[in-house]
């Protein structure tokens, strides 16, 4: 199986994010071209993970089992899909491990995917679309689930920490209303895909003529 690790950092405590990633409809909703279909159990769901590379949209649909272990925070997602639109199918198993930075204020998120995708669609396994695809979602998945947190961190108990009045929390409340939680996020962006094949095209060139 291809292997893919990317990471990425998040402005909240390790044992908040935790808690946020136990919450599939939430983390589904910050994975851009996903929608859970249905979840039968903590460690069990079906779902769609839609993908538009120009006029090829690959619309797959299946079942994911979900691992968790607290003690080491690290979780691991084993799903297999099916796109019957171009008779492809995708395996693949998802191991993310959540590390304390900065002192405990930040969380570093390293993840790495195992994956087979055959039939049709195999040809966006060259040439690198597979890698841009995996740290386009990385990139957009980290920033919905900065700005999910944003909305649901304790502000609040912090303001009545500090102002130490009901009267004077419900005033600093009405200053500080909550935000919207982001929409769901639509499909993957073209555009951006093939910029990042670019790059990574280009920084393999660099490598190569400056040895480094």
């Amino acid at each position: 199986m291809p292997e893919l690790k990317q990471n990425f950092s998040v402005n909240h405590p390790r044992a908040l994010v935790w808690e946020r990633f136990q919450d599939l409809p939430d983390v589904v909703q910050c994975i851009p071209g996903a929608s859970l279909t249905e979840q039968s159990s903590p460690t069990r769901a079906k779902g769609r993970m839609t993908v538009k590379l120009g006029p090829v949209k690959a619309d797959f649909g299946g079942e994911v089992d979900i691992e968790a272990d607290e003690t080491s925070y690290t979780g691991k997602i084993i799903g297999a899909g099916i796109d019957k639109s171009h008779a492809s199918r995708a395996k693949g198993n998802v191991v993310y491990t959540l590390v304390e930075t900065r002192g405990g204020a930040a969380t570093d998120v390293e993840v790495a995917v195992d994956y087979t995708l055959s039939g049709s669609l195999a040809q966006f396994a060259r040439g690198g679309i597979v890698e841009a695809v995996a740290e386009q979602i990385c990139r957009e998945f980290a920033r919905n689930l900065e700005d999910q947190l944003n909305v649901t961190a304790p502000a609040a108990e912090a303001d009545v920490a500090t102002i130490g009045s009901a009267g004077e929390a419900a005033v600093a409340a009405a200053a500080h209303p909550t935000p919207r939680r982001p929409a769901p996020p639509n499909e993957l962006n073209m555009i951006k895909i093939m910029m990042a094949v670019i790059r990574s095209k280009f920084r393999k060139m660099t490598a190569a003529v400056t040895g480094r």
